[in-house]
């Protein structure tokens, strides 16, 4: 559950993880814990890898408090479109899957994108989920090339997209 709020006159947002109610109380304290930690972590990283993304301000025991960030959802123009494309190489340089990397996960305010929710992501250097998270992004735009272009910024894009093709197969026949 995400709040607007302020914090020392800034405008933040925090991220809240609700109990699930069908978990045992015990396993849904530690897991919301876990998820939390992580993905504060994995904002840090992808800040640190020069992945514009909010700041982590605050971490709760259950709750994210970050920078607020100005726009909204981008229609992916073909500008947007290479630049995602970029920043997931960028993030894939750095070991970080978004677990979830489609245009309603990313914010566009001007020149500029960044990327938010990383509640899905993880660390890994497998391309299996490098190509899952390309995967996902594809499926969701219009403008694959451009996409594919800003993405070939990483040295082992195309590792990564030749195991796509395999990802989408996978897929098509699951559907």
């Amino acid at each position: 559950m995400l709040r607007a709020s302020t914090l020392l006159g800034r405008r933040v947002v925090v991220k809240e993880r609700a109990p699930k109610r069908y978990r045992e109380r015990s396993l849904d304290s530690r897991l919301r814990r876990e998820r939390t930690r992580s993905e504060a972590k994995l904002l840090h990283r992808a800040k640190a890898a020069g992945v514009p993304c909010p700041v982590v301000l605050e971490v709760g025991e259950f709750s994210i408090t970050m920078g607020f960030l100005e726009g909204g959802r981008p229609g992916m123009d073909e500008r947007e479109a290479r630049e995602a494309g970029r920043m997931l190489a960028k993030l894939h340089r750095a070991g970080i899957i978004h677990g979830d990397y489609t245009p309603a996960n990313l914010i566009g305010g001007g020149a500029c994108l960044s990327v938010i929710d990383f509640g899905l992501g993880y660390v890994s250097d497998d391309v299996e989920d490098k190509a899952v998270d390309v995967f996902t992004m594809l499926r969701s735009i219009k403008l694959k090339d451009a996409f594919l272009a800003g993405y070939r910024d990483y040295a082992k894009a195309d590792a990564v997209l030749a195991r796509v093709k395999g990802v989408e197969k996978r897929v098509r026949y699951a559907l």
